[in-house]
């Protein structure tokens, strides 16, 4: 309430001078009070607006930590994968060492009886001394010779072909075995009429 207008009031004797104090207290308290409902209205939205914030970051952070689960049990997965697939390869040699270990037909040979057995194992030619029986059967194919780890032993066609479904690369020599006919007019055709004695010194 203005000055004026609390003077021309008690002038007109509509009110005291009193009466005039109290209305113009009690106006500038209602003004007070809007003043403060506006600021706190304010507040409640700044507040609003600060956890919205907090909440997307927390969102973010949920999300990262799932992803790192999810990569962690991925990774988890393969490594345990690959151990088991060590673990099986490892059994699957034990078996093969197993099998020419029990069925080892390679016996030692006396200086008079031994003749000499050439065959190639990878790049390079190798030789072993066996007897004229031994030296007939890995000719024919009953005897194959399979790798044990360097060593060379000699096992029936039979338990040659368990090894291979286990692991070809053991299989060194198995005469007659899968050989293919030579092609018509190649080189193997013509050379195949000769035969190669397998105590050839090479």
């Amino acid at each position: 309430m203005s000055q004026s207008l609390r003077d021309q009031l008690v002038k007109a004797g509509l009110a005291t001078s009193a009466q005039a104090k109290k209305a113009e207290r009690s106006k500038r308290a209602e003004a007070t009070s809007e003043r403060q409902q506006g600021k706190s209205t304010k507040g409640r939205k700044g507040k609003g607006g600060q956890t919205s914030a907090p909440q997307s970051e927390t969102d973010k952070v949920k999300a990262k930590a799932a992803q790192q689960r999810a990569e962690k049990a991925a990774r988890d997965k393969a490594l345990a994968q690959q151990r088991n697939e060590k673990s099986q390869a490892k059994a699957l040699q034990a078996q093969i060492t197993q099998l020419i270990k029990q069925n080892d037909e390679r016996t030692k040979v006396s200086d008079d009886e031994a003749v000499p057995y050439n065959f190639v194992h990878g790049k390079k030619i190798k030789k072993i001394f066996v007897n004229k029986v031994q030296l007939d059967a890995l000719s024919a194919g009953r005897l194959v010779v399979v790798n044990n780890n360097g060593l060379y032993h000699f096992v029936s066609a039979k338990v040659a072909k368990q090894i291979e479904e286990r692991d070809p690369r053991r299989i060194i020599v198995a005469h007659g075995r899968d050989e293919k006919p030579p092609e018509p007019g190649s080189d193997d055709e013509f050379y195949a009429k000769f035969e190669v004695p397998d105590d050839l010194d090479w």
